[in-house]
């Protein structure tokens, strides 16, 4: 369409994105949009497709406003989904600090998922190694089949069907983390690290297992629910050493390595665990930065903090243009 093309041009522009791809059959996301003709019905499960008809579909939920627009997707596992945008006609709630606002900091790593300053700790599902066993054996039984036979499609199939199984899965347990951290830790003021994902992934002893903790899913997902309900969400810089800095007396630790769980503060011997150490920091860098001294939050012999997070604070009202006119998007399954 061409509104998804101008979209597409304009994150290019901004550098949000790579240049737009043709759409081919080979490599694109099997999918088709239907604009405002489509139906939802409720009572009996099913959902109006323009050109097809009533088609039986899992409605996991009852819609609320005016629905827009409907887009089929066909995953590789042969599953279909309809994606429902529906507006209505509510504005998102403008974040409002008080004077005093709470601040949680949250370090992300692949020993537990996400710590947080307030004490709370999310394990790392490590998903993708619970069915690895598994894949590896289906992928090799695809290998010994003749590409494009019957035999070949259906262990294809399988395989798509666990991959999507452990897609699920994963997705399941961000978005329940990510509800806890924004609702359950009654926080005003959300901060997070910028974090190099795709640096990380060069790191060939660790890239699956930074993949699979998928830290742009968290980032993406803290956003929309942040903004969703009236909360603020700042981003520390990258260069921001947050592991190594002692949270009590500011000791820098330039020994530190990856390796290192546990170390100790040669100035106040402190025996700091390092991602709760991490997340203390972020808490005060948020701090520090609604205080207006973001410039203060390194120690004098680290680089300075470059303002990220104070313009993070004032441009976050615009992360979700969805959520900013009113809309939400309900996906159901076609049966």
């Amino acid at each position: 369409m061409s509104a998804d093309l101008s979209s597409a041009f304009k994150a290019f522009f901004r550098k949000d994105a790579a240049y737009p791809k043709f759409k081919t059959k080979h490599r694109s996301k099997k999918s088709f949009r239907i604009p405002q003709k489509g139906k939802v019905d409720v009572n009996n499960s099913r959902i109006y497709v323009q050109g097809i008809g009533w088609v039986k579909a899992v409605i996991h939920r009852k819609p609320i406003g005016k629905l827009k627009n409907i887009t089929v997707t066909v995953n590789p596992s042969g599953t279909v989904y309809a994606s429902c945008l529906f507006d209505d006609g509510l504005e998102a709630p403008v974040p409002e600090l008080p004077e005093k606002p709470k601040v949680i900091g949250i370090d992300l790593n692949l020993e537990r998922l996400a710590v947080c300053s307030d004490g709370r700790e999310y394990e790392n599902p490590r998903t993708l190694k619970q069915y690895e066993k598994r894949l590896r054996h289906l992928q090799k039984l695809l290998s010994k089949k003749k590409k494009g036979s019957e035999n070949w499609k259906k262990f294809k199939t399988e395989i798509a069907v666990l991959h999507e199984k452990i897609a699920n899965i994963r997705k399941d347990s961000i978005h329940k983390m990510t509800k806890k951290i924004v609702c359950d830790s009654q926080a005003e003021v959300i901060v997070i690290e910028d974090l190099n994902v795709s640096g990380m992934v060069k790191n060939h002893k660790l890239s699956k297992h930074i993949q699979d903790a998928s830290f742009f899913e968290i980032r993406r997902q803290l956003e929309y629910k942040s903004l969703f309900y009236g909360k603020t969400l700042m981003t520390a810089d990258r260069f921001f050493a947050s592991s190594r800095t002692c949270h009590i007396c500011g000791w820098h630790n330039a020994e530190l390595t990856l390796s290192d769980r546990e170390w100790e503060c040669k100035v106040c011997h402190t025996r700091q665990d390092r991602d709760r150490n991490a997340a203390l920091n972020l808490e005060s860098f948020g701090l520090k930065a609604l205080a207006g001294d973001a410039g203060e939050v390194k120690p004098l012999e680290m680089p300075t903090v470059d303002g990220r997070a104070a313009m993070h604070l004032r441009s976050m009202a615009s992360v979700n243009e969805e959520k900013d006119h009113g809309y939400s998007m309900e996906a159901f399954r076609l049966a």
